[in-house]
């Protein structure tokens, strides 16, 4: 089962990432908890009504809006334009809270504590200005239900008073798991980064070690982090004593 989505996954890359190891990792893994986890909650509707009744107007809205990451998992898919579908997945969240947020309270509104993962949002996008649109949406989207609460200007809220206590606690839930969901996912794009370096780092040390000629490799004050083995032949000391600045201490200036 498991090999199965992840083929289903691989096939919805974009072509032009699919030779980049971990750019790709990264598609799969903005595509799939979208795609999967709208269509689980979209198949879930039918029971939903049949447990609930007929639904109100926010719940269709809710429901109606599990369309949009679908659709931006779809756009990825076709364009393989990651940072404009992180902002286009970001727009679309802080649309969800926003509006419920103004059915349900405004700024104290249960549900305007997931602004905090419009601001998350960006830190997966794997650019600076992502995480700026993505603080400034969270911080406008804010502002704006503050200022229609100051300004008496909110609708009647669909929370009574005795399941407010109800809807603070799956809302704080709920943001508790998608920011656990969200440690886990960049934990596993660390591991699969750091192991493309380290297969990266043993093929490179390889490259170094059968060749005749001496291969460095410095930082940016100029130390020696690597030398290859080479080097010891060649300037006729250990290959541990020209690390650092050792190589440059043998290097006269004047010559």
């Amino acid at each position: 089962m498991t090999l199965t989505i992840r083929r289903f996954l691989d096939a919805l890359v974009h072509p032009s990432v699919r030779h980049d190891t971990l750019t790709s990792a990264r598609h799969r893994a903005f595509i799939g908890p979208r795609l999967l986890g709208s269509f689980a909650l979209l198949a879930c509707f039918p029971l939903y009504v049949v447990l609930r009744g007929e639904p109100g107007a926010i719940e269709v809205f809710c429901f109606a809006w599990l369309v949009a990451p679908i659709a931006v998992s779809y756009f990825l898919s076709r364009t393989g334009r990651f940072k404009l579908a992180h902002a286009l997945s970001a727009t679309s969240l802080a649309v969800l809270i926003t509006v419920v947020s103004l059915h349900s309270g405004g700024i104290a509104s249960f549900a305007a504590v997931w602004l905090v993962a419009v601001a998350i949002e960006g830190v997966l996008s794997t650019s600076r200005r992502g995480i700026i649109f993505s603080i400034a949406l969270a911080l406008v989207c804010a502002a704006f239900l503050a200022l229609v609460g100051y300004a008496g200007l909110l609708p009647d809220s669909f929370v009574s008073p005795e399941t407010q206590s109800f809807f603070e606690s799956v809302g704080i839930a709920s943001l508790l798991g998608y920011s656990a969901a969200l440690a886990f996912l960049v934990q596993r794009l660390g591991h699969t980064s750091r192991g493309l370096l380290n297969a990266e780092e043993s093929r490179y040390r390889l490259l170094a070690r059968n060749m005749s000629d001496v291969i460095s490799r410095h930082r940016r004050n100029g130390a020696i982090e690597f030398i290859s083995p080479a080097a010891a032949s060649v300037f006729g000391a250990p290959v541990g004593e020209l690390s650092g600045h050792g190589l440059f201490d043998r290097v006269h200036v004047a010559e």
